[in-house]
């Protein structure tokens, strides 16, 4: 199984995650021409969008995708607060927290998130062709899961604490929206460090803020808590 980021950042989020037989888009938080753009102009080619919450940096496009044909996968409560035509709900595909669904080759197990947003998700999926497990999780403050056997992780990674403490141009409303719905990596790093990763090899930091992180520190301070072996590295905004 491979991960593929597209644009990870507040502006626009979008993920690949394929095996050799199912192409699964998580997000669609772009344009629909960018997302065109950075998929090769092959949307048609998903198999399915999976969206964990209706945030626009998230959800952009999903009425352009479900109106060409891809098919999307949403929360009940993501559903609700997109607002979405009837004639394009009727084409999107509802998914629920602990109930598990497949697509092609993927076994696909929605986990809740904890973010300001009607009924967030997190995504466990596992390959049928290489039994690979890839666990993507955004836009929530904190991780309180253990997934036994993961192979992958992309997991957010928003801001660090003291950084955030002296951004003097952020409204003082948004710093406190941003610590109280999304991860900092000293809480994302305890929760790597209760984790079972003797099978992962890679750790994917996803949704770095463009003024309270800094990539280099961040990854240097998970490989400082996961086993050596393990590949590091943060998502292009």
């Amino acid at each position: 199984m491979k991960f593929q980021p597209l644009s990870s950042s507040s502006h626009g989020n979008a993920y690949i995650v394929s095996d050799s037989e199912t192409h699964i888009l998580l997000e669609c938080g772009l344009s629909h021409k960018k997302l065109q753009q950075l998929c090769g102009f092959r949307l048609s080619a998903l198999d399915g969008c999976l969206v964990s919450h209706e945030h626009k940096d998230h959800s952009r496009c999903v009425d352009k995708l479900l109106a060409s044909g891809v098919p999307v996968y949403l929360s009940q409560g993501t559903a609700s607060a997109l607002e979405l035509p009837e004639k394009l709900l009727e084409l999107a595909t509802e998914m629920e927290a602990g109930q598990q669904f497949t697509i092609k080759s993927m076994d696909i197990l929605p986990f809740p998130t904890f973010h300001d947003a009607q009924e967030p998700l997190g995504f466990v999926m596992q390959s049928r062709v290489d039994g690979d497990i890839c666990v993507f999780a955004t836009d929530t403050v904190s991780l309180p899961y253990r997934f036994p056997g993961v192979n992958i992780l992309a997991v957010e990674a928003n801001f660090q604490q003291d950084i955030l403490d002296r951004c003097q141009r952020m409204p003082e409303k948004t710093q406190h929206r941003v610590s109280c719905s999304h991860m900092d990596i000293d809480t994302l790093c305890k929760c790597l460090a209760g984790m079972d990763l003797s099978r992962c090899r890679e750790i994917i930091l996803l949704h770095l803020s463009d003024a309270t992180s800094h990539e280099g520190q961040f990854i240097n301070k998970v490989k400082r808590v996961v086993p050596p072996s393990i590949r590091v590295w943060a998502a292009a905004r």
